[in-house]
């Protein structure tokens, strides 16, 4: 289960992303928050890599 939960926050997050940039277009509004989250998911991955 904890294999499964760091591609599916991933996959939940990008679609976040692309509700924001195509469905309601504030994608600048929400700007910092998309730098963060992607910058969250490299430092996690880069560490799940680590450790495997």
């Amino acid at each position: 289960m904890k294999a499964l939960m760091a591609p599916i926050m991933a996959v939940i997050f990008l679609a976040w992303v692309f509700y924001i940039t195509f469905i309601t277009k504030t994608i600048k509004k929400n700007k910092n928050e998309v730098f963060a989250g992607f910058f969250f998911i490299a430092v996690w991955a880069v560490i799940l890599v680590l450790i495997t």
